[in-house]
């Protein structure tokens, strides 16, 4: 009831600190007043009391002022305005009085009063002193606590997008495994979002670009993603997502459809358009079977197959991923303790030229033939390798063997050998290459190394390096599978090119297809523009042939001609087409 009588109310418009001053002006304004009263009080008593009466008021007046000046000790300037305006007029009023006991009475008061305004003082210092000490420690636990929350941030937050980062997101994804907040049938699943295009856009405009790009996108993402959604920014141009309430698959599904449509949408940044593309890997959390880590990995192998089989299209794990992986691990198993002298090997598919399909060199594929798994496919056992590490060492294996073989063809005929991406990026590896060419005695002007598009694109500066330094010996460069993938241009002109090999899918409907007749014909005109040799692969009909031959392509490899040889076969093709040559008369010279 005495709230805001006695005690004024909070003014929620004032700030606390603020209000505490002025709290405690209005304490001190009171401490005055009442001082007054009880001194205007004490003197008009005084004059007209007697001798025992006047005793008491002084000895009532003393001992109330002392202690309500020690309860106000913590206000050291309320304690002392307090016994200033009380106890200094009452010694003075007793001094002036001639009274001798009154006198008496003054000295000892003056005494009390002396010691209680020096303890007071004295407190009200050692007081103020501890105040600011804890101002101090609150400021320091204050700032402490602030740079807590910013480094927490930092820690959690990608500072580029404003998302949460990697941390926080596989932070965030063990602890809804962990506790059980999410199950089978509540639909926890992950995905992993990876942009088409980024890369180009990024090498071509800039970083600046990109990293405006890539706000867009986490702009987008947020829009559409909301509740039981988690977005982070994984690192580079890949993204990830939590969905708590995904209950089967057709409702993941529809979510990445929708956002893969959103990424398709053209960008708008800077002065220019952008257009990008998204492919999105999903995966279901089983809680009998998966753990964090188990449950991304297999999201990532579901974006793996998305960007394989379908760029910008959603992909979902399933069992048929299940076994691959399973298969994959026997294969990375196998492969890690294999003997690749004795179980590697190489067959070698004829690259002929002209009109007469003359042979002129062989491209060296590999194989590999396990123990205990059988026969494998390349694109198994190499992109095992690559995971593994050890694709350096299978390369230096293969390239030895290769040319091992290759001495023993005429002199006209030359050797194609490919390149990883994990090569050409390694300057010790180019060293190792060269010295294996060295010791092998071959000459390196009829060696033509390939690479493909996205081997370059991953590290283009070392990529070019590797090329040049490769090309400074005298071999060849080749860009294999071209048109697969999604480089610029620019990289075609700036590379050291000898030969462009297209890929396969353009042959397929080139005889009954004008599109692809007319793709095809705008690749081989390139190539005698920049005056590098065009190779077609996957040649398997008569007509194919014959189209290409007409379209001006001189050069060709596949099936129409030759199945990849074994290395006896290859020789005694070789030795064969080199006696027809002696015969008619007509030799065909490296390219």
């Amino acid at each position: 009831m005495f709230n805001g009588f006695l005690i004024p109310r909070s003014d929620s418009s004032v700030a606390y600190p603020q209000l505490i001053v002025n709290r405690l002006h209005m304490t001190i304004w009171g401490v005055v007043g009442l001082g007054l009263a009880r001194i205007f009080w004490a003197t008009s008593l005084l004059a007209y009391a007697d001798r025992e009466t006047q005793e008491l008021i002084v000895a009532l007046l003393a001992t109330s002022t002392l202690g309500a000046s020690l309860c106000l000790i913590h206000l050291r300037v309320a304690a002392l305005a307090f016994v200033a305006i009380v106890m200094v007029p009452m010694i003075a009023f007793l001094w002036l009085s001639d009274v001798a006991v009154l006198v008496i009475l003054a000295i000892v008061l003056a005494l009390i009063t002396a010691v209680v305004i020096f303890v007071a003082n004295r407190y009200g210092i050692d007081f103020a002193r501890m105040i600011m000490q804890r101002q101090e420690m609150e400021t320091k636990r204050a700032e402490a606590e602030h740079l807590s929350k910013l480094n927490l941030s930092i820690a959690n937050q990608d500072s580029l997008t404003g998302l949460a980062n990697r941390r926080a997101f596989m932070t965030h994804l063990q602890d809804l495994v962990k506790n059980g907040s999410a199950s089978w049938e509540e639909g926890l699943a992950v995905g992993i979002l990876d942009l088409d295009g980024f890369k180009q856009i990024n090498d071509v405009y800039g970083h600046m670009a990109g990293d405006r790009l890539l706000q867009e996108v986490s702009k987008r993402l947020t829009s559409i993603l909301f509740g039981k959604v988690f977005v982070a920014r994984m690192g580079g141009d890949e993204f990830g997502i939590i969905v708590n309430d995904a209950r089967c698959e057709k409702q993941l599904v529809v979510l990445g459809e929708r956002i893969c449509r959103a990424m398709q949408v053209p960008y708008k940044v800077g002065g220019f358009s952008a257009n990008l593309g998204g492919s999105l890997g999903f995966a279901r959390w089983d809680s009998n079977k998966d753990n964090a880590e188990e449950l991304f990995e297999k999201a990532d192998y579901a974006l793996y197959h998305a960007k394989g089989n379908s760029r910008g299209g959603v992909m979902i794990f399933n069992e048929k991923h299940a076994h691959a992986i399973k298969q994959n691990s026997n294969v990375d198993r196998r492969l890690q303790n294999a003997d690749l002298e004795d179980e590697m090997s190489l067959v070698f598919q004829p690259i002929v030229a002209s009109e007469n399909a003359n042979t002129i060199g062989f491209e060296a594929l590999a194989r590999w033939r396990s123990p205990i798994l059988g026969s494998i496919p390349p694109d198994i056992f190499i992109g095992a390798a690559e995971r593994l590490g050890i694709i350096n060492r299978l390369t230096s294996v293969l390239l030895k063997k290769a040319l091992l073989e290759a001495k023993k063809w005429p002199e006209n005929f030359f050797l194609s050998f490919n390149l990883s991406m994990q090569d050409i990026s390694s300057h010790e590896v180019m060293l190792k290459l060269v010295s294996i060419i060295k010791a092998s005695g071959f000459d390196p002007k009829r060696i033509t190394f390939e690479v493909t598009e996205t081997s370059i694109m991953s590290d283009c500066d070392r990529a070019m390096e590797s090329l040049n330094f490769l090309k400074s010996l005298g071999a060849k460069i080749a860009l294999d599978d071209f048109g697969t993938g999604y480089s610029s241009l620019a990289y075609i002109r700036d590379m050291p090119l000898d030969k462009l090999k297209l890929d396969r899918a353009f042959v397929s409907g080139i005889d009954a297809d004008e599109n692809s007749a007319a793709i095809v014909q705008a690749m081989i005109n390139m190539c005698w523009n920049l005056k590098i040799d065009c190779i077609v692969e996957g040649v398997e009909t008569r007509s194919q042939f014959k189209a290409l031959g007409a379209m001006g392509c001189n050069i060709f490899q596949g099936y129409y001609f030759s199945r990849p040889l074994e290395s006896d076969d290859a020789l005694a093709f070789a030795l064969t087409q080199r006696a027809i040559e002696e015969v008619s008369g007509e030799k065909f010279h490296v390219l």
